[in-house]
């Protein structure tokens, strides 16, 4: 791998390669677009400066993510408020060929995912994240996290449990 060897242009490739999935990541985490972008521009420094401890045959992805995961639960465990969102979130632009109906739907809709979400602990939505968002399957979570296959599945089952048991409450 050429970022490796210190190849800048390589390592932009790989940061417009990833950078909207690390992005997602981040935001699932989250749950703010700016604090998903610090996260996911910090994950890119990370990733950078440390890039050249990368072993062969460690997939870069993998790697990135684990960075990014940990950047944004140790983030969300830094956060002392919950912040609330932000002005920019509510002016971004609608997509083209959306109504202004669809738009508001889509938003609201979205609202209520972030709101149920964020009352998940960040351990437990991090891998609810990685799981139905990024798709990634169980081992493959285990192996990213470093935790055991059982904490992966444990997790995903707690979390799944409580966003029912909000959806039924708030229903």
């Amino acid at each position: 791998m050429r970022a490796r060897d210190g190849d800048k242009q390589s390592f932009g490739r790989l940061v417009q390669q990833f950078q909207s999935r690390i992005f997602a990541i981040a935001y699932g985490i989250i749950g703010r677009r700016e604090d998903a972008e610090d996260i996911t521009q910090e994950t890119f420094i990370k990733a950078y400066k440390a890039i050249g401890n990368l072993q062969t045959g460690v997939a870069f992805y993998r790697w990135l993510v684990q960075i990014a995961v940990n950047t944004g639960i140790n983030y969300k465990k830094s956060l002392t408020t919950r912040q609330s969102v932000s002005f920019a979130e509510i002016n971004e632009p609608l997509f083209q060929g959306e109504s202004p109906e669809a738009y508001m739907e889509r938003r609201e809709s979205f609202a209520r995912l972030q709101a149920m979400l964020s009352e998940l602990s960040p351990e437990h939505r991090v891998v609810l994240v990685l799981r139905e968002i990024e798709g990634l399957a169980y081992d493959e979570i285990a192996d990213m996290l470093q935790i055991p296959l059982g904490t992966v599945k444990s997790r995903i089952n707690h979390a799944r449990d409580k966003l029912r048991r909000i959806v039924t409450f708030k229903g």
